[in-house]
């Protein structure tokens, strides 16, 4: 933490000029262009969300994952409620529903902070590990965020806040479990170019699981963690481009024939 204070410093003083990334896919900054793409890879899975700017100060987004880890952070010792070896989720597959409104914009001579509130509900199916057999398992989200983006540079903003991503795994051939991670953000949005803005965010902070009879009703408190980097982009496409001379149409080269009325043809 003390580290990432000294690069703000150092990035604030180094600029008056902080608009920072145009387009934030993980931080609290509302979008500015109609339509963000977003895609990254980490733990505990890959994603690719379809960004939208919607009315007034609200984001949308619809998202999908493929997870290798536990959903949705990493939780490194839920192995200790049994004496067997099991995982809530070995593989899956998850969609989640984001909505983002931005609270608050207050600029500075030397800094930009942008606060917003996020939910993000989401479904998953996949499997889990039980001894040596695979067993289905459904899984329910509610993640409640805070998101915070601190333009500290042209091309730079810093992204902190605080997450809250509980978790409702269900398996009816083992046990049911509930997650309740509390996260803090450590991240990076910069703006590479007018189209594209690579990021890189690592969330930190503790786990409490709470089980069913199975496990003998247990509940275990252990840290827990995620990790993700990728890219945003947008107008990939650029401009539909006006139709050429050769196309029939005209296009900008077509020049509209005049006619000079004062001449009389016998």
């Amino acid at each position: 933490m003390k580290a990432i204070g000294v690069f703000v410093l150092a990035l604030t003083m180094a600029s008056p000029a902080l608009a920072g990334p145009t387009n934030s896919t993980i931080g609290g900054k509302k979008l500015t262009d109609d339509m963000v793409h977003n895609a990254g890879v980490g733990a505990p899975g890959i994603f690719y969300s379809w960004w939208n700017r919607g009315e007034g100060n609200l984001d949308w987004a619809i998202e999908g994952e493929f997870l290798y880890r536990d959903w949705p952070a990493v939780i490194p010792s839920v192995r200790s409620f049994s004496t067997f070896s099991f995982d809530l989720l070995r593989l899956g597959f998850a969609v989640d529903g984001i909505l983002r409104w931005n609270l608050m914009t207050k600029e500075r001579a030397k800094v930009t902070n942008d606060l917003a509130i996020l939910f993000k509900p989401g479904i998953l199916i996949g499997s889990n590990n039980i001894g040596s057999s695979n067993s289905f398992t459904f899984g329910l989200k509610g993640e409640v965020g805070v998101p915070v983006s601190i333009d500290v540079h042209d091309r730079v903003s810093v992204v902190t806040g605080g997450f809250i991503p509980l978790t409702w795994y269900i398996n009816p051939d083992t046990a049911n479990a509930f997650l309740l991670p509390v996260l803090a953000r450590m991240g990076v949005e910069i703006r590479a170019n007018e189209k594209l803005a690579p990021w890189f965010y690592f969330d930190l902070g503790w786990n409490t699981t709470f089980s069913n009879a199975v496990f003998g009703g247990n509940t275990n408190t252990t840290f827990a963690w995620r990790i993700g980097a990728g890219l945003a982009f947008w107008n990939v496409r650029g401009k539909n481009p006006s139709p050429s001379s050769g196309g029939g149409d005209g296009g900008d080269d077509y020049v509209e024939p005049t006619y000079d009325d004062s001449e009389v043809f016998e």
